[in-house]
Order: C-alpha cells, then sequence, then structure tokens
C-alpha cells in the first residue's frame, strides 16, 4: 500500500511539473486529462465546458483519454455551431453537481458497468462554473484517487487564473491583444469547410457555412467624454461598451480590447452582407443604449474577411482604414473595406498578408 502510495505521489507531481510549464489552453486541458487518466483506475475521462449562447447554456465535449484512447481534443467552441451541441438539463446529475460545487458518485447502469465519477470545475473568480470532468472506472475511486483529482483540478483552475492575468483586460474583462494573434490564425481559411450554423436568430441568419471576419471598433469622440466627464466617467463607458459588445456576438465569436477606446471583434458570418448586417445591429444597440453621466455613445466600425494567407497586421490594417473612412464621413456607421474598395472611395492597393495587391 506505502508502495502505491508513492507512485501515485510522484506520478502527480510529474504531472503537476508538466501543468505548470504549460501557456496554452488547449495544451493545458489535455495534459490534465491525460494526468486524470494515468493517476487514477480510470478506464476513461472525459471534460466539458459551459458555453454560453443567445441565453442559453450547452454543453461542449473538449477532452477525452482512458485506457483504450489517447488523449484527443473533441471541438472547439470556436468553430463548432452551439446548436449541435447538448443543451443543458437543469435537473440533470451533472448539473447538480456543478451547481452543488460537489464531487457526485453514481453507478453506470448494468448494460455499461462500473462507476461515475463527476467533479466540478469552477472559476476563482466568482466561483463561476467552467464545466466537468467525468471519470468512468470499473470501481468506484479509492480516497487517494479523488484528494489526487481534486489537487489537479486545483492546479488546473489556477493555471486559468495565469492566463487570465496575462491574457484579459483588467478594466473590461475582454480578451487583450497578447491572445490575438494565436486566434487569429486559426480563422484564416484552412480549405476544410466550417460546420454549417443553424437556428435564425436576431444576431445571425440561417446560415450554410461559415467565414470569419475581422471588425475594428472605435469609440466616437472618446476623448471628449474623458475630457469633459473625467477618466473615471470614461472607464465606466468602456466597461458598459465591452458588456454591450459581449452580449451582441456569439459563442462562435471573440471579443478583445487593443487599448484605450479600439476594440476588435473576430466574428463568424456566412459572407458579407451578415457580416456588416450583425455589426450593424450592434451600433445600433450602441447608439440606443443611455450611458450613465456621458448620455448617447457612438462607433465607428470597420469591417474585413480573413482571407488565405492573411497576417493579423494586413487584416487590421485594412479594417482600421474602413474606420477611418466612416470617421471622415460622418461616425457612427459601419464600413466595409471590401465595399468601399469596389465603390473607389478606396485605395485598390489593399495589404493581404505580406503582399500588396493592386
Amino acid at each position: 500500500m506505502e508502495t502505491s502510495k508513492n507512485t501515485l505521489t510522484v506520478g502527480l507531481l510529474d504531472h503537476l511539473v508538466d501543468l505548470t510549464s504549460v501557456r496554452d489552453r488547449d495544451t493545458l486541458l489535455s495534459r490534465l486529462t491525460l494526468a486524470i487518466a494515468e493517476t487514477t483506475e480510470a478506464r476513461l475521462v472525459e471534460t466539458y465546458c459551459v458555453v454560453l449562447d443567445e441565453g442559453r447554456s450547452y454543453w461542449l465535449p473538449l477532452t477525452r483519454a482512458g485506457k483504450d484512447c489517447p488523449v484527443s481534443l473533441l471541438a472547439d467552441a470556436w468553430r463548432t455551431d452551439p446548436a449541435s451541441m447538448t443543451a443543458i438539463d437543469p435537473e440533470s446529475d451533472r448539473m447538480r453537481s456543478l451547481n452543488s460545487a460537489e464531487v457526485r458518485f453514481s453507478e453506470l447502469p448494468s448494460s455499461q458497468g462500473g462507476h461515475l465519477s463527476r467533479f466540478p470545475v469552477l472559476l476563482t473568480s466568482g466561483g463561476s462554473p467552467w464545466g466537468i470532468v467525468e471519470i468512468t472506472s470499473d470501481a468506484p475511486l479509492g480516497e487517494m484517487c479523488v484528494l489526487g483529482v481534486t489537487r489537479l483540478l486545483n492546479i488546473y483552475v489556477n493555471m486559468l487564473d495565469m492566463l487570465d492575468y496575462s491574457e484579459c483586460d483588467a478594466l473590461t474583462g475582454l480578451w487583450n491583444r497578447k491572445p490575438f494573434d494565436d486566434l487569429f490564425y486559426k480563422a484564416i481559411p484552412s480549405g476544410q469547410p466550417l460546420p454549417k450554423l443553424s437556428g435564425a436568430s436576431e444576431h445571425r441568419e440561417s446560415v450554410p457555412s461559415g467565414s470569419f471576419w475581422l471588425a475594428m471598433v472605435d469609440i466616437d469622440h472618446f476623448k471628449q467624454v474623458n475630457d469633459t466627464y473625467g477618466h473615471l466617467i470614461g472607464d465606466e463607458v468602456l466597461i458598459l461598451v465591452a458588456r454591450i459588445l459581449k452580449s451582441s456576438f456569439r459563442a462562435y465569436d471573440r471579443v478583445f480590447r487593443f487599448g484605450g477606446e479600439e476594440f476588435v471583434v473576430v466574428l463568424r458570418c456566412d459572407g458579407h452582407e451578415h457580416a456588416v448586417q450583425t455589426l450593424d445591429r450592434f451600433r445600433i444597440r450602441m447608439e440606443e443604449f443611455k450611458f450613465p453621466q456621458a448620455g448617447r455613445i457612438t462607433a465607428s466600425i470597420g469591417v474585413t474577411e480573413i482571407v488565405t494567407g492573411d497576417s493579423p497586421s494586413a487584416a487590421c490594417e485594412r479594417a482600421d482604414q474602413a474606420v477611418y473612412y466612416a470617421k471622415q464621413h460622418g461616425r457612427n456607421q459601419v464600413c466595409s473595406e471590401a465595399d468601399l474598395v469596389d465603390r473607389g472611395l478606396l485605395n485598390a492597393d489593399v495589404k493581404v498578408g505580406d503582399v500588396e495587391l493592386f
């Protein structure tokens, strides 16, 4: 028994060293799943995170590992349509475990055999739910295994906190520029079709497929807000704009704050028209919002499609040209770089990647 405990302890320490060396979220979760599989009597380990989309909650399966299968990534919220995920039943055993923040154990049906252990994962900030780790085993997990899994999950949450600290804007909670490049390159067309997006909504039409678009959002006359009302009110405006942004886009879209009054949205739509319509819905919501003290605040928006061979700097430059045009021609509008070029209102020397296209 003592030898078994020592072996488990050494195994946990090895995995802890491995986990704390990782700075990529997908890799971190994959190694966590592997660590749990290798330090317990697990037949199968699966992780699920909670995805919020248009007021509904879904389970997104993320990783799986076990005796007969190597660790694998199952899905990516960036490219998965929430309508294809499992909607969360608040009365389910899985959700009860998450809501109660308690590890729960149950026997599987006789046709499957074995036992199921559910470990809730709660983020440190406000104890908000991240998801569930489910372990299928032939026999009930022992006390040492339960303790070991709990410690591994504590380390995982601490690592997520560290990543959030370095990758999220302290004021608004949005992503900052640091993770932008990695995500941008995931959005470049790979030749593989994206899964179909389903379900008409106020944000997005029912569409056959998806492409990615980059939008620059710049608050109009923000310097005037700071000069008139002070920086505390200016910060409040930024926080409220961030909230409107987060509530205006879907689970497979990403919102960043680049600094000052400048925000970036990488969104998935079926084409040019839907991208412009989606951004204009946000623009109208912001225009209609009553900001305390500051009153009516608007934004100018420029959008461009992310294309094969693109680069973050080139796409941002194209979108920024469209923003500049919007600000020079009335503000409070969405301008498409491609549309401006087609109409001869913007120079046709559009930069894509490191190449100038004339």
